[in-house]
């Protein structure tokens, strides 16, 4: 099964706003980067001349940080300690737009952290630095209290359980059934070897190992695999699963039918957190209705995309629609302009925005549909990559400008693309004469290039606000491993 680029598309604008509640292990991942020279002379191993330490969020904060950057409103709860690597997390946390983080704070217990040593880009090492116990029965009551509050106002329920003590079988139990009764989906990443802890969810995601260690299975033949996730659904009350297979892809089981899904050829540099990713697509399709197996589909798509990533990473929707961005292509100018000219011969009312659109997230999407919503038919115009580096540097655009152009031109609410290459799109705009001008920021309308001439036509002009949060800087900041 392919998926469709329309159908995903519209699922990732679907998606936006979407409230997800996401409940269990956070954790804080902390990096050591550095360079292996010389064995020590103490012992038999390598010595890190240490170049910088870094933290990003880990398992339950990583699943809300991948659906917060997909456009989603997370609310994300947790165990935390009261020690600086709690702060750090939360701190790590509150850079991430869109999560409500609210950690049930426990004195008496470490926030996990799990350090990871690395050199030439690979691991040497980790270290975690955690209790595994599960928690006084005071703190398992407030995460539930907790949780049982905000379930009114979301979409669906993620339990992401890392083995860390947060998730107890009897508060899985708690959690799901009061999911149900706000008729909320349940979608777990299990770590317990017995999957009767998660009876009633609506969906599972083990890995392979996970699988055999919770069924006895020993034989790693498809079919095998398919009875023995059939057998654990039917004995724990689970209606779905999704297995992961790493370079064997997914299976994803119901009661009467499975699907195999062959992994993407990818290069592989990281599979930390790729789970995170998968569960969180999964989550994504179910909110939407974009239906289970092409959700599953697109999960597969995006742990071949994350695993080329360094660290615990997500994605932007501009990276899911470059692999399937439809037939649509930007413009020439000329063309532009005689499409606009006939839509005005229409009585239709032509709209203007402009911008660099790399790697196309939330707040894109925020202006293009408040763009849209003030005229008949938009034209966007997008830099050049050789515009692009000019104003943002060297390593920017991360995407070309066909893939830029491309992804916008298959937007639903944009009905043309020009590329650019001028530092300012004055030219472009005189050429083309809108009716309608909007920039994205907190601009006066003075200070919006191209107003004075739109204002002058008679024409209006709009400064849309940001969706806070959101820009590919800072996509590019918390997606990637952060020095210091």
């Amino acid at each position: 099964m392919m998926l469709d680029p329309a159908q995903l598309t519209r699922h990732l604008i679907d998606l936006q706003q979407k409230s997800v509640l996401v409940v269990g292990d956070v954790m804080l991942d902390r990096y050591v980067v550095g360079r292996v020279n010389r064995i020590s002379p103490e012992a038999p191993i390598p010595v890190l001349s240490e170049n910088h330490t870094s933290m990003t969020t880990g398992g339950a904060a990583n699943v809300a940080r991948n659906l917060a950057q997909l456009g989603c409103r997370v609310s994300l709860i947790g165990l935390a300690g009261m020690d600086n690597a709690g702060k750090e997390l939360t701190r790590a946390i509150a850079e991430i737009p869109q999560i409500l983080f609210t950690p049930i704070l426990c004195p008496d217990r470490p926030t996990t952290v799990k350090t990871r040593y690395l050199s030439a880009g690979q691991q040497m090492l980790r270290v975690d630095r955690e209790i595994t116990d599960l928690p006084e029965a005071d703190d398992s009551e407030k995460l539930f209290d907790q949780a049982s509050l905000l379930m009114a106002d979301c979409d669906i329920l993620i339990l992401s359980d890392y083995a860390k003590g947060c998730l107890s079988p009897a508060l899985n139990k708690r959690l799901i059934a009061a999911a149900h009764q706000q008729n909320l989906q349940v979608i777990i990443d299990p770590k317990s070897t017995d999957f009767s802890d998660y009876r009633g969810a609506d969906l599972l995601t083990p890995n392979l190992a996970e699988l055999k260690q919770a069924t006895g299975l020993t034989k790693d033949s498809l079919s095998a695999i398919e009875q023995a996730a059939r057998d654990s659904l039917q004995a724990s009350d689970i209606r779905q699963m999704l297995v992961t297979l790493s370079a064997r892809g997914m299976m994803l089981v119901t009661p009467d039918s499975a699907c195999h899904i062959p992994a993407r050829p990818c290069e592989v540099f990281d599979v930390s957190g790729a789970g995170d990713t998968v569960i969180a697509l999964l989550a994504s399709g179910i909110i939407t209705e974009f239906g289970l197996e092409p959700s599953a589909h697109l999960a597969n798509l995006g742990a071949s995309l994350v695993v080329a990533k360094s660290g615990t990473a997500c994605l932007a929707p501009g990276e899911l629609l470059a692999q399937h961005r439809g037939e649509a292509q930007a413009l020439p100018l000329s063309k532009a302009v005689e499409q606009a000219n006939k839509w005005r011969q229409q009585g239709l009312k032509v709209g203007f925005t402009n911008g660099c659109f790399d790697l196309l997230h939330a707040g894109h999407i925020h202006i293009l549909k408040q763009a849209a919503g003030g005229c008949d038919k938009l034209i966007v115009a997008v830099n050049t990559d050789s515009s692009v580096k000019r104003l943002k540097g060297e390593e920017r655009p991360i995407q070309p400008q066909e893939i830029r152009s491309a992804i916008l031109a298959n937007l639903p609410f944009v009905d043309a693309v020009i590329l650019f290459e001028e530092d300012t799109p004055k030219e472009v705009i005189e050429a083309l004469s809108p009716d309608f001008l909007t920039k994205g920021g907190d601009y006066q309308i003075t200070d919006i290039v191209g107003a004075d001439f739109v204002i002058a036509k008679g024409g209006e002009v709009r400064a849309i606000p940001l969706l806070e949060g959101h820009s590919t800087s800072r996509f590019l900041t918390s997606s990637s491993i952060q020095t210091d």
